[in-house]
């Protein structure tokens, strides 16, 4: 059986020849319509990689208009040309695999909170 071989072009797999040093440039959307490209490691959280783009944010125009950062999550497209919303923020990039890294700003429908205990009432059959 021939060996498996990976896409040399595929920046997320493990051996990947893209970002010799870890990192991955990846474009971000913010609600003001501003445009930042940074590079974040590979190996990051989404909750690490908004953190840095908060940083970043603070020296670009209208940020003045944001609101707090926990009001904000990523949005992408995923591997399988699904839009998916990224609540979970202790997720890693390299397992999100977004199809291009490209990630959205977006804000949050309601408190994360309230999204549990709404889990929760439907997990005990509370309507």
């Amino acid at each position: 059986m021939p060996p498996a071989v990976t896409d040399s072009l595929d920046i997320w797999a493990v051996d990947s020849q893209i970002g010799a040093d870890g990192s991955i440039s990846v474009d971000f959307l913010l609600p003001t319509g501003i445009y930042i490209n940074l590079d974040v490691p590979r190996d990051a959280t989404i909750s690490q990689i908004k953190q840095l783009l908060w940083k970043q944010a603070h020296s670009y125009p209208l940020f003045h208009l944001l609101m707090e950062i926990d009001s904000y999550m990523f949005s992408c497209v995923n591997q399988t040309a699904v839009h998916e919303e990224l609540e979970d923020e202790t997720q890693r990039l390299c397992d999100v695999r977004p199809f291009l890294p490209v990630l959205k700003l977006v804000t949050r429908n309601c408190d994360p909170g309230e999204k549990l205990d709404s889990k929760i009432g439907v997990l005990i059959g509370k309507g």
